[in-house]
């Protein structure tokens, strides 16, 4: 039987653990939950616990464990790295590489990025992870970071050795990969500028053309990583 599965960041305590915020208006007032009902709880971190409610009030929901179980982080493969762009396409398109696992989400700055970075959407990107994550079978959060600029990205990634650019004038050819983790560069609306291509080609970013038509960000992002994952799985 497939349990329902609720987030929590609480501690486990003499085989107890707590549920509270949302996922615990989710469970008392949605699901209609009542001491006796089993679920599953998990952190983002690798920790998954069984167990059944034994508490349920308007501010927390207590659950006695019964099983415990976690996963060693693993390491990563496929780390996706789109434009920044409008919020509703962003939201969408941090909805679905989260729910196919990809491992890590960097958005980037280009010079043709039309959009501007508010201080709060880490924040609400990582609410939209946590949801993927209760769904998607996964025990370890995708990791998302704040925008930087893709000289930030290309020094970080020195040490990569799979590095893809997304590219409608790359070769239309499978990926060919050395090792993982994968790095995918997405453009932005209306392309990278040709100094920015040259720059990426120059550090090692193999161009390469999933399609022919040319794509929205957020569809050449779920399309890569929807790619990636066959082959990486």
């Amino acid at each position: 039987m497939n349990l329902r599965r609720f987030f929590s960041l609480c501690e486990l305590k003499n085989d107890l653990i707590e549920i509270s915020g949302e996922d615990l208006y989710h469970l008392k007032k949605v699901m209609r939950g009542k001491p006796g009902d089993p679920l599953e709880v998990i952190n983002g971190t690798g920790s998954l616990f069984r167990g059944n409610i034994i508490e349920i009030n308007n501010s927390r929901a207590v659950i006695r464990v019964k099983e415990k179980y976690f996963e060693p982080e693993p390491e990563p493969g496929i780390i996706i790295a789109p434009s920044i762009i409008k919020n509703r396409p962003m939201r969408f398109m941090i909805e679905k590489l989260t729910e196919l696992g990809v491992d890590e989400i960097r958005p980037l700055y280009f010079n043709r990025t039309d959009v501007k970075y508010s201080s709060g959407s880490v924040a609400k990107w990582e609410k939209i992870a946590i949801e993927s994550l209760k769904v998607n079978n996964r025990l370890w959060k995708t990791k998302i970071f704040e925008p930087v600029s893709i000289q930030d990205i290309i020094e970080s990634s020195v040490n990569i050795k799979s590095k893809i650019l997304l590219d409608i004038e790359g070769k239309k050819e499978t990926f060919n990969f050395n090792s993982p983790p994968v790095l995918c560069i997405i453009g932005p609306p209306g392309d990278f500028t040709p100094e920015e291509r040259e720059l990426f080609r120059k550090n090692g970013f193999n161009p390469v053309n999933i399609n022919s038509s040319i794509l929205k960000v957020e569809t050449a992002a779920i399309s890569a990583g929807s790619i990636l994952k066959l082959f990486l799985n």
